[in-house]
């Protein structure tokens, strides 16, 4: 059974996420699936953004995803280095990663002359220049931010444990830039008619647990959260929310800032059938695929295991299959395609 052979249909995701009606079948949800995979699941390179649109709806999804680019957010290999031209962005000119650019807030000094960016320097070309691309029942959701991981990993660990309770105010104003500039990228995204969800990637916990304190989130991060929330269903749109982890302890509070659905839900950290059971009316699952099993497990335990998800996870809806993380450069490609047909195989269940 190919994966390629459903066409994408935008309000079958989106009743999986909001929970408004069931779905005609289960879909596919993935906030990123590595270059490598892409184009060996095509059979060529991705050079463009038509290519790029191509694969979403070539693998069964019913949308096409990007990330913003050209803001000074230390994440991984996707983000561009600090201060990159939009010339060079169009270009396709990757720098590199922030993470081995020498610059950084270590105190007061540090903040004033770190280059932040502003919310006219947003590389919004991509997230426009898709839209030609797009085939019909297909809408873009785009991935942004880190904004809590985004505070530590722009001071650096040590620095912002010990700033914590040494220097809270840099710690706050350091907040305030990521916050204000998430909310304004938020708002630029969803009022486009285009962009069907907003998706925040903001890794706040280990497999054990939250990273700090939930009274740290709920002064420095959930402010910002509950005005994108706000956002969100001003426009109607879901806010999806990407965290590794744990999180429990403040799943009221994602509650409460208007989150619609929880990813990536991984099988290390949480137990996705519990999770359902007692939140399942208010809030959606996204993911919930072992990624260690994607990586070295055969096509047939893939198959077992998508089964079971779907047989214990999406009766009800709410619910929408895909790797409990992302899907890597080192998973192979006939794994990643045993999932996506597997759901393709068992998902009819409503």
């Amino acid at each position: 059974m190919s994966s390629s052979n459903t066409k994408p249909d935008f309000d079958r995701f989106l009743a999986a996420v909001t929970r408004k009606g069931l779905p005609d079948r289960l879909p596919v949800a993935e906030i990123e699936v590595d270059a490598d995979i892409m184009e060996a699941f095509l059979g060529h390179p991705i050079a463009n953004l038509e290519q790029h649109a191509g694969f979403w709806r070539s693998a069964g999804y019913d949308y096409a995803l990007l990330y913003v680019r050209g803001q000074p957010l230390p994440d991984h290999f996707f983000q561009t280095k600090i201060g990159q031209r939009h010339e060079e962005l169009e270009a396709g000119t990757h720098s590199r990663s922030t993470f081995e650019v020498e610059l950084g807030v270590k105190d007061e000094r540090t903040f004033e002359a770190y280059p932040w960016i502003g919310p006219d320097e947003v590389y919004y070309r991509d997230v426009d220049g898709i839209r030609p691309f797009l085939p019909d029942g297909m809408k873009l959701v785009v991935n942004q931010g880190p904004l809590f991981s985004g505070i530590w990993r722009l001071m650096g660990l040590e620095t912002f444990s010990v700033a914590c309770v040494e220097n809270p105010s840099l710690v706050k104003a350091v907040a305030e830039k990521m916050g204000e500039l998430c909310v304004d990228i938020a708002r630029n995204l969803l009022q486009r008619e285009w962009v069907g969800a907003y998706w925040l990637g903001d890794d706040m916990a280990y497999t054990t647990g939250l990273m700090v304190s939930p009274d740290f989130l709920r002064t420095y991060v959930f402010p910002y959260y509950q005005r994108i929330g706000q956002l969100a269903r001003q426009y109607r749109k879901p806010f999806l929310l990407h965290s590794d982890g744990k999180l429990t302890q403040v799943f009221e509070d994602i509650l409460q800032c208007g989150v619609t659905a929880i990813h990536p839900n991984e099988p290390t950290s949480v137990n996705l059938v519990d999770l359902k059971r007692q939140y399942g009316e208010r809030l959606s699952f996204l993911g919930g695929m072992d990624v260690d099993l994607l990586g070295r497990g055969t096509v047939a335990e893939i198959k077992l295991a998508v089964r079971r998800l779907i047989e214990t996870v999406a009766p009800g809806g709410g619910f929408a299959l895909g790797s409990g993380n992302s899907v890597p450069k080192y998973v192979p490609v006939e794994n990643y395609r045993a999932m996506l047909d597997a759901v393709k195989e068992f998902g009819n269940v409503y």
